[in-house]
């Protein structure tokens, strides 16, 4: 079929007024910032969120979750009407936990996504942080334990959980104030800068009155952990201080169950561990062995909205899905709090948060200052009780272990 155009000209006064009149129309309820130009990702009634996700591969059933959890939030906010009259459009496509994928991912959001929710991963935080900072698009709340994404504040890159190696330094501080100094062995998934988690744990040991025995590094899933089982078997730690993804931490437990090599005095582990993928499948039989960190309050609170929305369905206890349900609510509050919506404005009203309840009974109050970008400062130490986690206590942390204070024992 051949199809034919035809082109009608017009007298070149009527046509500059037409094509101002297209302009007007295509700008119009579109944010503008102080410059006049229309913001990207921002229209009259709609704002467009992204994340890239890892929803293959062996991080899939613990990451997903939370941009699961995160879409349910803003569905519900969309129901209630929207934010200002906007809704949000909320898409998340698969990097299955690969750092160039993660990378093209972002590149083809920029110039039409108003903010990346940032989303389960490491390794892919660290490849596109740079990207988005540098083009000015708002990375919002990943769950990151690469020191360089935060360290120093890279603009328009913000964290609310605690970095792993800040956060095993303060698990090596708790188990020592509960149980007394002892000798640490430590496995790590390679999440993040998994040296420096090593080395905080190493360093905190030793000035504690302890020993660092060793440490194993495997892959994240690894199907078979019963060769470090084995290891620290003959090793025979007082503690081993862990930081390995939900479902490898099941799996990591099980095998020291198996092969009766649990330590002494308790298990030690980062965030990464406190998932439903790991409640799903650990042996209870370790459950008194064994103290989490967690950047939220479990059980959280029954009044949290996002405790509310999740209830009753397959999120209801995966701590995963509560952090991020509670990252959308704080983007939202970002997201009310700024006017004009523009990228630049998010970014200072963030920066602008001091002690600031974003999701009240789960996270602690965010703080975050123009060179400082993790909101927490505090780690809630958790145990496993059959298919939920509960707190034992709550450790404030800092880079500087001297100037970290006691951890508070609670219930």
């Amino acid at each position: 079929m051949r199809i034919s155009f035809a082109r009608k000209f017009m007298p070149i006064g009527v046509g500059v007024a037409a094509m101002a009149l297209v302009l007007s129309a295509c700008t119009t309820g579109t944010e503008t910032g102080g410059d006049g130009e229309a913001e990207v990702g921002v229209t009259a009634d709609t704002i467009f969120l992204a994340a890239s996700q890892t929803l293959s591969g062996p991080g899939a059933a613990s990451c997903a979750p939370s941009t699961d959890a995160a879409k349910l939030y803003f569905d519900k906010i969309n129901a209630d009407g929207g934010i200002d009259g906007r809704t949000i459009d909320f898409e998340v496509v698969d990097d299955a936990y690969d750092p160039q994928r993660a990378l093209a991912n972002v590149r083809g959001f920029i110039d039409k996504k108003f903010a990346l929710v940032g989303a389960c991963g490491s390794a892919t935080a660290a490849a596109t942080y740079k990207t988005l900072s540098d083009a000015g698009m708002p990375f919002l709340f990943p769950t990151n334990g690469v020191a360089e994404v935060v360290k120093p504040a890279a603009p328009g890159v913000f964290q609310i959980l605690p970095l792993y190696e800040d956060q095993t330094a303060a698990l090596v501080r708790f188990g020592f104030e509960q149980f007394g100094a002892g000798d640490i062995f430590v496995v790590v998934n390679p999440l993040g800068e998994y040296e420096s988690a090593i080395e905080r744990a190493r360093e905190t040991a030793e000035q504690g009155g302890g020993k660092f025995l060793g440490s194993a590094v495997a892959n994240l899933g690894t199907t078979d952990y019963t060769p470090i089982a084995l290891q620290i078997k003959e090793a025979k730690p007082d503690f081993v201080v862990m930081s390995t993804g939900g479902s490898d931490s099941a799996k990591f437990i099980n095998a020291l169950v198996d092969q009766n090599a649990l330590p002494a005095k308790g298990v030690l582990g980062t965030s990464s561990s406190v998932a439903g993928s790991f409640l799903n499948s650990y042996n209870e039989v370790a459950g008194p062995h064994i103290y989490f960190g967690s950047a939220t309050q479990l059980p959280a609170s029954a009044d949290n909205e996002c405790i509310q929305l999740l209830s009753g369905g397959d999120f209801a206890n995966d701590p995963i899905a509560h952090i991020g349900c509670a990252s959308a609510m704080a983007i939202v509050r970002a997201i009310e709090q700024t006017s004009p919506l523009t990228r630049e404005g998010l970014m200072k009203t963030i920066e602008s948060w001091g002690n600031e309840d974003v999701s009240p009974g789960v996270f602690a109050p965010v703080n975050f200052s123009g060179d400082d970008h993790i909101g927490l400062a505090t780690l809630y130490i958790v145990q496993p009780n059959g298919p939920e986690f509960g707190i034992v206590a709550e450790c404030p942390y800092s880079e500087d272990d001297s100037a970290a204070g006691a951890c508070t024992t609670l219930g």
